[in-house]
């Protein structure tokens, strides 16, 4: 029996929490692990402030990410008091931000592939497009992080950060 209300939630919420699983996968910052950040600098090394800006975006919820990752999402605990740390994500940051940090995340891929291809000659964005593209995730990325700072600094008594319907 499921323990929220199907009604409501259904399953855009499972969704979510598979892609919170998954996207540390993309962004987990251990030697061994897929990093997309290291290298999308490795290939796109002039493309460092825009990158800069999205890994900013993602830093503050990383750890507790990779907690959620393997202790709820893909690996799973044996006791709640295991599975415990893994749900600070959910009580420390909102379901808006990090879902703001994934859609930039995809975003800024999707413009570095469109910059590949442009240069190439078999995108469908000319150069000033992909730059446009590039510079405007960059931006979103610098101001929805202000955004945060700002809240947490005119409400510094809140510990939680959670808001109900963005998963």
């Amino acid at each position: 029996m499921p323990s929220i209300d199907d009604s409501e939630y259904g399953p855009r919420l499972t969704v979510m929490l598979v892609l919170y699983a998954y996207f540390y996968s993309l962004v987990e910052d251990s030697v061994d692990g897929l990093n997309t950040f290291r290298m999308w600098r490795t290939k796109f090394i002039e493309e460092e402030p825009a990158i800069a800006a999205v890994e900013v975006q993602v830093a503050p919820f990383r750890e507790k990410l990779r907690l959620y990752r393997n202790r709820l999402g893909f690996h799973g605990s044996r006791t709640r008091s295991h599975e415990a740390p893994g749900y600070k994500l959910f009580s420390e940051h909102s379901g808006t931000e990090i879902w703001n940090a994934m859609r930039n995340f995809k975003s800024l891929g999707a413009a570095l592939l469109a910059k590949t291809n442009e240069k190439l000659g078999i995108g469908q964005f000319s150069a000033n497009e992909v730059r446009d593209w590039i510079d405007s995730v960059a931006e979103r990325a610098n101001e929805e992080v202000a955004a945060i700072h700002a809240d947490s600094a005119s409400a510094p008594h809140h510990k939680s950060r959670t808001d109900k319907g963005s998963a």
